[in-house]
């Protein structure tokens, strides 16, 4: 008798796109960008602990995948916003505050860098 559980395979896209989302700051990036446009410095400001290198690092990520867009604004000046793509993700972003909201009790440490 074969007591062993027989699992759905995971879908290939589930996994990268996931992947995408949970690399390290990619998720507050997008939250960050569900305000409105903004500015890189201003992106970076919103977001503690996040270096000017990691953040263009996950906007041109972000930008590749489709979820992000970049404007030039004239005078050297640039913005970023959520595509339809990344706005999409706006519903399952407010899911996840819910969830932290009922289950993080604080009283687990902050993870390295400041972030939760």
């Amino acid at each position: 008798m074969d007591d062993c559980r027989h699992l759905t395979p995971v879908c290939h896209r589930y996994q990268r796109a996931a992947e995408l989302l949970g690399r390290r700051w990619s998720a507050a990036v997008i939250r960050a960008a569900m305000e409105g446009p903004a500015r890189f410095t201003e992106i970076r400001g919103s977001v503690e602990g996040l270096s000017a290198r990691l953040l263009a690092e996950r906007l041109r990520e972000l930008e590749a995948a489709g979820l992000m867009e970049r404007r030039e604004l004239g005078g050297g000046a640039v913005e970023y916003r959520l595509t339809e793509k990344g706005q999409a993700l706006t519903r399952v972003v407010r899911e996840i505050e819910a969830w932290v909201a009922a289950w993080d009790d604080d009283a687990a440490p902050a993870p390295p860098g400041g972030a939760r």
